[in-house]
């Protein structure tokens, strides 16, 4: 006999939540049930109670009402994911699906104030193919971002370099977010190639020169419409033709052929040479990029050896990885972590009665004690 205290939910979007939601049995039980009732009620064989159901509502983060569904709703996360056409359905932690889905709403948003902020031309989505030369995007992407060397050699350092791709991004109407804790091995970057506001997402647990290339990697993908998740790891270039392109066509455009062939001593190079690293780490900073870069430039190049470019990369990745110092006050971590365009459209909803404070502090994680300094370095 039922108890007028269980929850008579569809047990069939109960582990559709879950499974979405990236928990194994074990885990999203936790301390509230055992694994085996989980299971029993995902099956139909017992109910949760209701108090129960809405600890695993809340754990899943859906609405209540959610589970009374017939069937579960034709979601997916990434429109055009790239990755779904030749491998088997991608498994994300939790923590990062949890990230996803703000960014969607953060992303919807901005849509759906759009008219606090200007118009933009959004002819570069969908503007290549993988049959173009990875040297001729390059150009484009610099064409589109209105970026020269001029313009680069006047950075001083590493935050100089990064704020400026960011900001030249931001001016083309792309919103680009920054996320915590997550582990880089899982995401470096994800893009979302729909129009309004197509985004970039960036991993903040990486590098500075890391999230450099991460951009404009991304900017790649939404400029195929290919978006999702990527890690930019090297088995990713052996499965996926479009990571070896995005990647060498980063690479153009991070170091330019022109540009690196001015570099005394460069041009010349008629052999594949073993460089030193003292050459190496003086390119890197008239670039501003990893040693890595330069030299995978070098080999696309045909300025060193396929031979040598491994045994170093293997050689950089034994190193251990610096600490990064403590993170920046509050308010800087706002201006970092989201784009300005964004923060501005939040802002002005919120100034317009659109959104309360509350919403506000959700959609820009932001303690409203903070506002005021935000709004005085915006």
């Amino acid at each position: 006999m039922s108890n007028s205290k269980d929850a008579f939910i569809n047990p069939r979007m109960l582990k559709w939540a879950r499974e979405e939601s990236g928990f194994s049995l074990e885990e999203a039980a936790k301390s509230y049930m055992s694994p085996e009732k989980l299971e029993r009620a995902e099956r139909g064989e017992e109910k949760l109670t209701f108090k129960q159901f809405l600890t695993i509502a809340n754990r899943y983060k859906r609405p209540p009402a959610f589970f009374y569904l017939e069937r579960p709703p034709p979601e997916k996360f990434f429109k055009n994911d790239f990755r779904t056409i030749e491998s088997e359905r991608v498994k994300f932690t939790p923590i990062l699906r949890d990230e996803i889905q703000k960014i969607k709403e953060k992303r919807l948003l901005a849509v759906r104030f759009q008219d606090y902020d200007r118009e933009y031309d959004y002819s570069y989505i969908s503007s290549i193919t993988l049959n173009q030369n990875p040297e001729s995007v390059a150009n484009k992407i610099l064409q589109v971002v209105n970026l020269d060397m001029v313009e680069r050699e006047k950075w001083n350092n590493k935050y100089d370099a990064f704020n400026e791709w960011k900001q030249r991004f931001e001016n083309i109407g792309i919103l680009i977010f920054q996320i915590s804790d997550i582990d880089i091995n899982e995401m470096r970057g994800f893009s979302i190639p729909e129009i309004p506001y197509p985004s970039i997402i960036l991993n903040r647990s990486d590098s500075v020169l890391g999230r450099i290339f991460t951009l404009i990697h991304e900017f790649c993908h939404l400029m195929l419409k290919k978006g999702g998740i990527c890690t930019l790891k090297p088995e990713d270039e052996i499965h996926f033709e479009i990571e070896r392109f995005c990647n060498a066509a980063t690479g153009a455009a991070l170091v330019p052929k022109n540009a690196l062939f001015k570099i005394k001593g460069v041009k010349r190079v008629d052999v594949p040479k073993n460089w030193e690293e003292t050459e190496l780490n003086r390119l890197k900073r008239v670039f501003w990029v990893s040693k890595e870069v330069i030299l995978r430039r070098f080999l696309t190049l045909q300025k060193t050896s396929r031979e040598f470019y491994n045994e170093k990369r293997k050689e950089w990745q034994g190193l251990p990885k610096p600490t990064q110092a403590g993170g920046p006050a509050h308010y800087k971590k706002i201006l970092t972590g989201y784009s300005r365009n964004y923060i501005n459209i939040a802002l002005n909803a919120m100034r317009n009665g659109k959104i309360t404070l509350h919403d506000l502090s959700y959609y820009l994680d932001m303690n409203l004690k903070h506002l005021s300094k935000l709004e005085e370095n915006l």
